[in-house]
């Protein structure tokens, strides 16, 4: 004897919860911060000139000697080396490689390393002390 079998019914599906007001807040406030940064950061760059004259050259050896960009010669000959160590140079050398050596490929790349310590420094406290004051501290250090 066969009998026959009714599927039983699907449950009805069950809505996806609403995204959460707070999350959405909270994602806000850390765009706003570190596009606040960047903006204040960025502004007005080009009327800092070379920033510093002697990081300037020793970029300007980077971006035309790869010897160079890694002892962080100031010259191109490797004669004269920079006071600090050559990873903090990189950045400068190989935007001034990309984008030729002036004062903005040298400055940006410095400006945007400023933005990302300051996101640093409010996810840091954020999983400290919690979200606000998170944000509180990336805006006093700005």
């Amino acid at each position: 004897m066969t009998s026959t079998l009714l599927e039983p019914a699907a449950a009805p599906a069950e809505r996806a919860p609403a995204p959460d007001r707070r999350v959405w807040g909270r994602r806000l406030s850390v765009a706003a911060l570190l596009a606040a940064t960047a903006v204040l950061y960025l502004w007005n760059l080009g009327a800092n000139g070379w920033a510093n004259e002697f990081y300037a050259a020793a970029a300007q050896a980077g971006s035309q000697s790869w010897k160079a960009m890694l002892f962080g010669s100031s010259d191109t000959a490797n004669a004269i080396t920079v006071d600090k160590t050559p990873g903090a140079l990189w950045v400068m050398d190989i935007s001034a490689r990309v984008f030729g050596l002036n004062a903005w490929s040298l400055l940006v790349p410095q400006a945007l390393e400023g933005v990302a310590a300051v996101g640093v420094l409010s996810a840091a406290v954020r999983r400290v002390s919690g979200h606000w004051p998170g944000i509180v501290a990336g805006w006093s250090w700005r």
